[in-house]
């Protein structure tokens, strides 16, 4: 009937070692991304509130790190060794914990990131500390841009 040999699920057609490892792997990855979304769409108001909550305190402290780097670098003070480097990684945290607690959509993840996330070597350390703040500042006009939304939409 086909043109080809017949397919084989990967890892039993020879792919070599690790191969059936590798696809058993991606596909519990993906119940388990499955799992993950359905216990996300069963919170209770409750529950919601308790995680905006906690998502509301971690931003907190995570600001007031960020700031605590960035009036450093505005005072002149000497950043570590690869300062760089570890605000770009909580900054990507940063970013990563907006996009879960408020289901951020692709185009918008994607847009921010690329306007937000440049190459390390771009900026400099000191940069980086004050391009954290400043997006936490942007994070905070998108929260208040989705609200406002929300209201001019809300059913009467």
């Amino acid at each position: 009937m086909g043109g080809g040999p017949p397919m084989s699920p990967p890892g039993l057609a020879g792919g070599g070692p690790g191969t059936a490892d590798l696809a058993h792997g991606i596909a519990s990855q993906k119940g388990q991304f499955g799992r993950d979304f359905a216990s996300t769409q069963k919170l209770t108001p409750e529950e919601r509130s308790a995680r905006a909550a906690e998502y509301q305190a971690e931003a907190q402290q995570r600001r007031a790190d960020a700031m605590v780097w960035a009036q450093a670098a505005r005072a002149g003070r000497p950043l570590p060794t690869n300062a760089d480097r570890d605000i770009r990684a909580a900054m990507k945290a940063d970013m990563e914990a907006w996009r879960e607690a408020f289901n951020v959509g692709r185009t918008d993840w994607q847009a921010m990131r690329d306007q937000w996330l440049v190459d390390r070597d771009t900026l400099t350390p000191q940069e980086w500390a004050q391009r954290r703040v400043d997006w936490f500042a942007a994070r905070d006009a998108w929260i208040s841009s989705q609200k406002a939304w929300a209201m001019a939409h809300r059913p009467q």
